[in-house]
C-alpha cells in the first residue's frame, strides 16, 4: 500500500470510536445511534491518509434504482484546507463508484454543508435550490 495518498476503504466496527468523537466534536451534531446507520455504523467509506482516518460517509440502500449519501463527518484534528478538501473529494467519487457497481442508477443526499453542495454541482450533480426539511420520527 503507497502511505502517501489517500486510501478510501470500507468502514469497520472498530472505526465506531472514531467516527462518534467526531460527530460529538462538530457544533450541532452528535453522533447518530449506531442503529440508524447503514449495516450498523459500518456501511459506509472511510478515507484515510497515512494510516489516518480523515473523512467518513455512509450509503443508504433503497429497493428502487436510486441510493442515498448520508452522514458524511470528518476529522477535526486533521489539518490542512486543500488535503481536507482532496479528502472530501475522494470519499464522494468512491462512494458514487460503490453505488454504481451495486446498480443504482441514481445517487441523492441532502446537506446543508457548503463544501459538499459546492463539491456536487461541480462534479455534476442536480441541485435543487428550493429549501428542503427533514421529518423525523423516532417510533
Amino acid at each position: 500500500m503507497n502511505n502517501n495518498k489517500l486510501v478510501p476503504r470500507k468502514i469497520r466496527e472498530d472505526d465506531w470510536d472514531t467516527l462518534k468523537k467526531w460527530w460529538d466534536y462538530w457544533p450541532g451534531t452528535g453522533a447518530p445511534p449506531k442503529d440508524l446507520l447503514p449495516e450498523n455504523g459500518t456501511g459506509g467509506i472511510i478515507v484515510e491518509d497515512k494510516g489516518q482516518p480523515v473523512v467518513a460517509g455512509f450509503i443508504y440502500k433503497t429497493n428502487s434504482k436510486s441510493a442515498m449519501i448520508e452522514g458524511v463527518i470528518s476529522n477535526p484534528n486533521y489539518r490542512g484546507k486543500q488535503k481536507r478538501d482532496k479528502a472530501l473529494e475522494t470519499l464522494i467519487a468512491y462512494l458514487h463508484e460503490a453505488i454504481k457497481l451495486m446498480g443504482y442508477k441514481n445517487i441523492f443526499a441532502m446537506t446543508d454543508n457548503k463544501k459538499i453542495i459546492n463539491l456536487g454541482i461541480r462534479l455534476g450533480w442536480y441541485l435543487d435550490a428550493k429549501p428542503n426539511y427533514v421529518l423525523t420520527k423516532i417510533l
